[in-house]
């Protein structure tokens, strides 16, 4: 069995800041390879993170709740 070190991800859109104390990023994200490939998730991710940066996600599977704005 092959160990998979992750999953190459296109950040398209910088929803906002989440987290008690605004530590996590909502982004929107495209997935560039895989079984998901072409297809558009929601994550939270913790660092500096901008339009057209590349990320790499250990699961393609999961997505989090949208960020409701009060």
């Amino acid at each position: 069995m092959s160990e998979e070190r992750g999953v190459p991800a296109e950040v398209i859109e910088v929803v906002g800041r989440t987290g008690m104390h605004g530590e996590s990023t909502q982004i929107k994200c495209k997935i560039l390879d895989g079984e998901n490939k072409g297809r558009i998730l929601t994550r939270n991710c913790i660092g500096p993170l901008r339009v057209g940066d590349y990320i790499m996600l250990l699961e393609t599977a999961r997505e989090v709740r949208k960020l409701v704005r009060k």
